[in-house]
């Protein structure tokens, strides 16, 4: 019985864990986190600071040093634990984007979840009435959120390109950019790699584009376009950051075939995403591999699936690097 009774409780967390991720969202929207920045504080200042209502507060904090996110020394005074530090602006990778990335609309698309688990399609065409990058399109205030949250994530995923060696490397195409702050950091951190920033003309076009210095403008071209029609031809080093798991199968060999016709011999393909472990063990690349499939009908994938996606679109993967935030994979065109 004890152990029945465990379980129960076991699966009641897990059954309201949206309640948690909610009241993250929320502490983090009220700039909670941030006023913890230099040290503990009262949880009445801490409102009064907020516009939070005081007693509301304590119990979200409540929740959230139960979860590890906040420590409560003495009684009513709350501090950031180093998890919670991940919530900061300005912290070495921090998540705070990414909370605001999985709120909102992404959030309200869950809602209709079980039609995607019926039929194998996105949900957010349902909940919003058309494709979630034709809804942003429309949308610049959204759009402009949505490219911000994932700018926000670029840190850490960027390590596995800044360790590479870029000597010989004398342009890098970024395909599906977005406001540029990868290719921002890979040049400022490259004397003389020339860049071409390559997105959809609303993306390139917007004022939030991020090319930081006059140098990396001056090494940096921007090019509006389609990468279903064509990408940038030329170039020695192709990146794609996190943009495959947004399509099926179809689709992402699609973009890497486009990639494929612009390539010289010599090129590399480089592909920064997930690659979903095949084990039972519980790892966030498999929610996500379900976020993209309610968001846009998309996909993380194994390693065995990486390599026949690529085969198919005439590459062939000449090593796959792990890393702490994702996966650096580097293929090179096939020939014949």
């Amino acid at each position: 019985m004890a152990g029945h009774n465990d379980d129960n409780g076991l699966l009641r967390l897990k059954i309201m864990g949206y309640l948690v991720s909610q009241a993250i969202f929320a502490v983090t929207e009220l700039d909670v986190v941030e006023e913890l920045v230099d040290g503990p504080a009262d949880a009445a200042r801490l409102a009064e600071r907020t516009g939070a209502d005081p007693d509301a507060l304590r119990r979200f904090l409540r929740v959230l040093t139960a979860e590890g996110l906040f420590v409560e020394e003495p009684a009513g005074t709350f501090a950031l634990t180093p998890m919670g530090a991940l919530l900061r602006r300005d912290a070495p990778g921090s998540l705070r984007h990414f909370v605001t990335l999985m709120a909102g609309d992404a959030y309200q698309a869950w809602s209709a979840a079980t039609h995607s688990l019926r039929t194998g399609e996105p949900a957010f065409d349902v909940v919003f009435g058309k494709p979630m990058f034709d809804w942003l399109s429309e949308r610049p205030e959204a759009s402009a959120t949505f490219n911000a949250a994932q700018a926000g994530l670029v840190d850490l995923r960027l390590r596995p390109l800044l360790e590479r060696d870029w000597s010989g490397v004398a342009t890098v195409v970024d395909v599906g950019g977005g406001n540029g702050r990868l290719l921002n950091m890979l040049l400022s951190r490259t004397p003389g790699l020339q860049g071409v920033l390559y997105d959809l003309p609303h993306v390139v076009e917007d004022d939030g584009l991020v090319l930081a210095d006059a140098d990396v403008r001056d090494r940096c071209q921007v090019v509006g376009g389609d990468f279903f029609r064509a990408v940038p031809e030329g170039g020695d080093v192709y990146v794609l950051a996190q943009i495959l798991h947004d399509w099926d199968d179809a689709r992402a060999t699609e973009i890497l075939r486009r990639c494929r016709e612009a390539m010289p011999g010599h090129a590399r393909l480089l592909i920064l995403e997930q690659v979903v472990p095949d084990d039972a063990v519980p790892h966030p690349a498999k929610l996500l591999d379900l976020h993209m499939l309610v968001l846009l009908g998309g996909r993380e994938r194994g390693e065995g699936a990486w390599r026949a996606l690529l085969a198919a679109a005439g590459f062939e993967v000449e090593r796959i690097g792990h890393w702490a935030r994702s996966a650096l994979i580097e293929a090179r065109p096939t020939t014949g």
